[in-house]
């Protein structure tokens, strides 16, 4: 196999998360540079491979020459380095303590706007805001949510399309609840985030935008009846 050698700078390691799950890759450190290699270039480049912010790439043959781009005359030779797969490079590390609490990788993660075009899925909003939409709101509509009310009164609202009242939309994901605009920097650790936090996925995690979060047991929500949203009072997830 021709391999394609990516140079990133060692200030971009996060970057790798993005990739960590994607089989064959390896990565190395050399003077404040990364190495990463495993890649087929004679295939098409997985999508997430290409946004890597590499400084150099290089093209290997079985000598360990280095080419440029299309180029047949090497600039190079790959030295000798220590190579581990960048499953091992890029490791994740999530608190198991009490919640809510934060996210703490080995390297900072944090929520970053998006540049994709987000329609949130989930409402915050406060009990009384919810209850008195509810009063007038068409039963049809309300059919079409279910929500859950913490203990201070705030209620969480899931379903499309959502009311139109005062809060903090949110984009359902799986199990994970992050805000409308924004979502994990790099976008690849939100399988790692579910499987550690949350693995029988029997809750839902809610992350605001400084990387705090919650989590709301499923069983929490319960579906948007008029007599039900009139009864309910404050006391239920934390």
């Amino acid at each position: 196999m021709k391999e394609l050698i990516i140079v990133l700078s060692i200030a971009d390691k996060a970057a790798l998360g993005s990739v960590r799950c994607l089989p064959g890759l390896q990565a190395a450190e050399e003077d404040g540079f990364i190495w990463v290699r495993g890649i087929n270039a004679l295939g098409d480049l997985d999508l997430r491979i290409r946004q890597l912010p590499g400084l150099h790439t290089y093209t290997l043959d079985v000598d360990n020459n280095l080419f440029p781009p299309g180029g047949l005359t090497p600039v190079s030779k790959l030295k000798p380095l220590k190579w581990v797969p960048v499953a091992e490079y890029i490791t994740v590390k999530l608190p198991v303590s009490a919640l809510p609490g934060k996210i703490n990788l080995q390297h900072t993660i944090m929520l970053k706007p998006s540049g994709r075009s987000q329609e949130g899925n989930a409402l915050l909003t406060s009990l009384a805001t919810w209850q008195r939409y509810a009063e007038t709101a068409p039963l049809v509509r309300l059919q079409q949510t279910r929500f859950a009310v913490s203990e201070k009164n705030k209620v969480l609202i899931i379903g499309t399309p959502l009311p139109a009242l005062p809060g903090k939309e949110y984009v359902l994901q799986d199990t994970l609840l992050l805000p409308c605009g924004f979502e994990f920097d790099p976008p690849a650790i939100s399988e790692l985030v579910i499987a550690r936090l949350d693995p029988s996925k029997g809750s839902l995690l809610l992350f605001d935008t400084d990387g705090s979060w919650e989590m709301i047991p499923k069983n929490a929500f319960m579906p948007s009846t008029r007599s039900a949203i009139r009864l309910t009072k404050g006391g239920g997830y934390e």
